[in-house]
């Protein structure tokens, strides 16, 4: 399955830090938009997220910077599904330029689902694992 865009921006002046280009900042906010959206499209949405049946954690980001963004450039985020266990997910975000489809920064995201009573773990829904599984990546090697 290929990758879904999940996310879509533009890099501001005010992102900027002291040595010209976009902050740490503004690539984690990016990736930041782009769970919430992956998460919706999964059936993760906000209302159920809030309902008390299930919570996220975030567990572990991994980021990588390939090239430097400036303000005015365009970019947007593709999503997709590098391993889904039992109670675990682990994904991976592309920021992509789209000016000329340079990959910009890719972030590895792993996250668990927990009971909110107990607050240990817990398995995903099974609609959830449903949905993943259409959004699972190739696998590499």
């Amino acid at each position: 399955m290929a990758m879904v865009e999940t996310a879509r921006g533009t890099v501001y002046e005010w992102q900027r830090d002291h040595m010209g280009h976009i902050n740490v900042r503004a690539y984690l906010d990016l990736f930041d938009a782009a769970c919430w959206q992956f998460y919706g499209m999964v059936g993760l949405g906000p209302s159920r997220l809030r309902s008390g049946e299930l919570k996220l954690a975030a567990v572990q980001q991994n980021v990588s910077y390939m090239s430097e963004l400036y303000p005015g450039d365009t970019v947007f985020v593709r999503t997709g599904v590098v391993e889904m266990r039992e109670k675990v997910i682990r994904f991976r975000h592309e920021l992509v330029s789209v000016e000329n489809g340079e990959l910009s920064a890719v972030c590895e995201f792993t996250a668990v689902c927990l009971d909110p009573a107990t607050r240990r773990s817990r398995p995903f829904p099974a609609d959830v694992a449903q949905r993943v599984e259409g959004l699972m990546l190739p696998t590499e090697g």
